[in-house]
């Protein structure tokens, strides 16, 4: 190993320096060696050139000593080649190094390091990384112990952040070697979340480890480690079972801190608790991991995992080992109260707001308001509930002098403002100020609950809200809201009738809510007893029949007849003898409400996704049955509209031919009927032109003086009977309109057609009868062979007298015996154009009077397909995974169960809410 030393270190040459002068150069005394060598038979001077080697090394002669060692052929060669490598390496030629390093073939451990060492530095140097890793790597597995081989390895994977590697390192290291120093690298490594990538498990050798040598240390690998899988649900599953496995092994001392590893555990406890978690992924390793967290908390903090402890089994029966349980009984009962803020609680009932807003099931701002209110503890809340009968709103106006009006149909809370009334309406969504009394009166039809703030004397003194509840259709919901959060009820009663079938009915309810509220009655209305001798037997009467409800209950008489100012001293009274508590007693029952109106809000959220799903069903199937009569209702108003073509077009055809028919009947008569216009004295040389000319004038006095005001007066006829047929259309189509949106709940179906349509076909008619002047016919001037001989006949014969009577007789005769066919057509063609125009655009103006009823119907069924589609993917997605929804609140209710076990930790103290 010495000589080995020497040959690491280039100092072989020091063993030829014994017994020498030390002031004589190493290259003089090994000179000398060389030339004495030299004279022996046979010589070796393999050792002195190794030797000489070195010293011009460490001279910087790197060319010199490369020369000198690379005759080396002995045991000493791998060490030779390793420096000649040495030298290149220190003449910057890395290349023949590397080649060099890469060539020796060894034995010995102490030169394969080295040599791995060298390379290590070379391939960095290099830049060639991969080179590195694998050299490192190769040193690190044949002698880890190697001098800085560790501490090499560790600073290459930092500098290329590979901190896998790093982290890899560390815990073999701290494994083998169980040096602090490891630990504490590696808790570094985990404070920086390096470690986080790695399965837990991979850490439980290491942690067992470091727990039986340095138990500090492993609190504080543990906590280093627990904070980078915290952020990683999967992972923090995994590490909860592999702490759980961890600290069945460990043992806890006496009075040993565990402060950073409880804070964990409570962390992780609340982190599972509000978490991205399902039940499924907490059962497995939930009642170990608060079994563990009770074990290390027993001498300091115990109360939050006994709680945790208890709050789980209640909610997971018989998942926690029975004598844990009654450990964490034990410790609540020796434990003091625990001081729980308001604050906290509303922090609470916040995170269960913002989860149900991010599921589609937000929670009512009315709850938020209600709880805001709770904080308050300068105001008490009076709860004023009574039957329609009982008068129970005049008597509260009556109490505060001042006077809302008919208020029975709205809850009203009255709160005291010193200046001036300010009215808010709370709702569903927020707060919104009422600035009117037109706005207020509306107010008092929607479902929300007016805040009623006024400079009333009466609550001013008292320090108190009255909370007027309804008496409408939302009675029993708004009174059960209100109830439980109430510092008193104060039920009014009518004298004259008490305790009704409605009174019996609200008390009831209110018994079964459970939530201890103090009760009491007024009797209102003992004026209109008849009985007035027996007015303390009354009283006594009801007295005993509250108390069947509510056993400490007491009875204040009260009569409209009486001064108000008196008996408004009577109910100060009252209220200060039977509602008033001390602060901190009214702390403790503000905080038994806050925790019951959370869990009140849970039980909501878990109801509303019932009654969600029944909705998205009923949703379904009754649009489902909507579309099915859509679909066919649009079938139906198809043939309903080719009817109706057909009927008005059919009218209008019929009257057209009609009129056809009669102008073709008449004309040829007209025109036969001008022969009367031809005497013998006639110029017959004109007699063609002016025929010709008294024919249209005949034709077009006919159309226009007897025809076709008989045609309008007709079509008009016709126009009344086709607006009523569509207006009957369309009244049918409303009453399915009705009748959709009734099925529908809502107006979604409005089926109007145009009657623009029709306005136009009157202006249509109105224009054809203005215009019935139609072309001049060619009748007489035509070149036809019986024409053409009269007129020739005319102009030559007609100058002759006795061919007059002749040229009469023919004229005469081809009039009255002419058909007149052609020119009828002609006539009808031209007279009817407009007309036959008008009949074929009738079906494209019937199917644009339907046209936005059918638009509309396409419309909603688009609609309906969409909406019964919607809901479908909702309902799939709420059957596909229910367990992301309802396990978040079954995880509230054991997070709620838990701080109501705190708070009741000792039962020889009282509880306290700061």
């Amino acid at each position: 190993m010495t000589e080995e030393k020497l040959l690491m270190e280039k100092s072989f040459y020091r063993t030829f320096l014994v017994d020498q002068d030390t002031t004589r150069h190493p290259i003089e005394v090994l000179g000398q060696a060389f030339v004495e060598e030299q004279q022996n038979e046979p010589y070796d001077l393999t050792f002195i050139r190794y030797a000489q080697g070195e010293v011009y090394f460490h001279s910087r002669d790197y060319e010199g000593a490369i020369f000198k060692w690379e005759s080396i052929l002995n045991e000493l060669e791998p060490w030779a080649k390793k420096n000649i490598a040495d030298s290149y390496y220190e003449l910057g030629m890395l290349s023949s190094a590397e080649d060099v390093y890469t060539a020796i073939q060894t034995e010995s451990m102490i030169l394969t390091m080295e040599v791995s060492l060298q390379l290590f530095s070379l391939y960095i140097e290099r830049n060639k990384i991969q080179s590195a890793y694998r050299t490192i790597e190769k040193a690190l597995s044949i002698e880890p112990d190697y001098a800085n081989v560790t501490d090499l390895a560790r600073t290459f994977y930092e500098n290329q952040e590979d901190w896998n590697k790093a982290v890899e390192l560390a815990v073999k290291e701290s494994i083998r070697t169980q040096d602090p120093a490891w630990f504490m690298i590696l808790r570094d490594y985990g404070d920086q979340g390096y470690a986080r990538s790695f399965a837990p498990d991979y850490f439980y050798d290491l942690l067992i480890t470091v727990y039986e040598k340095d138990r500090k240390q492993f609190k504080e690998l543990v906590s280093a480690l627990w904070a980078g899988y915290r952020s990683h649900p999967a992972a923090h599953i995994e590490w909860m079972l592999t702490v759980n496995t961890i600290f069945e092994y460990v043992e806890v001392l006496p009075n040993e801190t565990w402060q950073d590893i409880l804070t964990q555990f409570q962390d992780a406890y609340i982190d599972f608790l509000e978490g991205d978690y399902l039940m499924k992924d907490l059962e497995g390793f939930m009642p170990s991991m608060l079994t563990n967290w009770l074990k290390v908390s027993r001498d300091q903090q115990p109360l939050f995992p006994a709680a945790a402890v208890l709050a789980w089994n209640d909610v997971f029966s018989y998942s926690i080992e029975p004598m844990l349980k009654e450990e964490a009984e034990m410790i609540l009962l020796e434990e003091d109260s625990y001081q729980v803020r308001f604050e906290e609680i509303i922090l609470f009932l916040n995170k269960v707001i913002q989860w149900s807003e991010r599921n589609e099931a937000p929670v009512s701002y009315k709850t938020q308001w209600i709880a805001e209110q709770l904080m308050d503890l300068n105001e008490h809340h009076l709860l004023i509930a009574g039957s329609a009968s009982s008068g129970k709103s005049t008597f509260v106006q009556s109490v505060l002098g001042e006077s809302v009006g008919e208020v029975e149909d709205s809850t009203i809370i009255y709160s005291y403002h010193d200046q001036q009334v300010e009215v808010k309406e709370i709702h569903d969504q927020g707060v919104h100020k009422v600035e009117s009394i037109a706005d207020f009166e509306e107010l008092m039809q929607r479902e929300a609950f007016v805040e009623y703030s006024l400079p009333s004397e009466f609550l001013k003194k008292n320090r108190t809200a009255i909370i007027d509840v309804q008496t409408g259709k939302r009675h029993l919901d708004d009174l059960t809201a209100f109830y439980p959060a109430a510092d008193g009820l104060l039920y009014v009663l009518n004298a004259d009738a008490p305790f009704n079938a409605e009174d019996r009915q609200t008390l009831r309810k209110l018994t079964e809510i459970g939530q201890p509220v103090n009760v009491h009655f007024l009797l209102n209305k003992m004026d209109k007893v008849s009985h007035s001798d027996r007015t303390e037997e009354i009283i006594e009467s009801a007295r005993n029949k509250a108390r069947e409800w509510f056993p400490e209950a007491e009875v204040l008489p009260y009569s409209s007849l009486e001064a108000v100012h008196l008996q408004r001293k009577d109910v100060e009274a009252f209220l200060g003898d039977h509602y008033k508590v001390k602060n901190g007693v009214l702390k403790r029952e503000r905080g038994s409400k806050l925790f019951y109106l959370v869990r009140k809000t849970l039980r909501d959220l878990y109801s509303k996704r019932k009654n969600r799903e029944n909705e998205l069903k009923e949703s379904i199937e009754k649009n489902e049955d909507i579309l099915t009569r859509l679909n066919g209702f649009e079938n139906y108003m198809g043939d309903m509209q080719s009817e109706r073509v057909s009927i008005i077009k059919d009218s209008f055809h019929k009257k057209k031919e009609a009129m056809k028919k009669e102008i073709s009947e008449q004309i040829p008569v007209i025109l036969s009927g001008c022969s009367e216009l031809i005497s013998e004295d006639s110029d017959f040389k004109q007699i063609h032109m002016e025929l010709n000319d008294a024919m249209n004038t005949r034709i077009q006095a006919y159309i226009q003086d007897d025809l076709m005001p008989r045609y309008v007066t007709s079509l008009e006829d016709w126009l009344a009977f086709s607006k009523q047929e569509l207006q009957d259309s369309q009244d049918y189509l409303n009453e399915m309109s009705e009748t959709f949106n009734e099925l529908f709940g809502k107006d979604r179906v409005v089926l109007q057609c145009d009657f623009q349509v029709v306005d136009d076909w009157r202006r249509d008619v109105s224009r054809m009868g203005t215009r019935a002047q139609i072309d001049k016919e060619n009748i007489l001037l035509r070149f036809k062979p019986a024409q053409f001989l009269l007129k020739s006949a005319g102009k030559i014969l007609g100058v002759l007298p006795q061919n007059k009577s002749l040229l009469y007789n023919q004229y005469k005769r081809y009039l009255e015996n002419e058909d007149y066919q052609d020119i009828t057509e002609s006539v009808v063609n031209k007279f009817f154009l407009q007309f036959d125009l008008f009949e074929k655009s009738l079906q494209q103006d019937v199917h644009s009077f339907f046209a936005d009823p059918f638009k509309q119907l396409e419309s909603t069924i688009k609609d309906t397909e969409s909406d019964i589609a919607s809901d479908q993917e909702s309902l799939k997605k709420m059957k596909a995974n229910p367990e992301r929804y309802f396990d978040p609140i079954t995880l509230f209710e054991v997070k709620l169960l838990q701080h109501e076990y705190m708070v009741k930790a000792s039962y020889k103290a009282s509880h306290h809410f700061s």
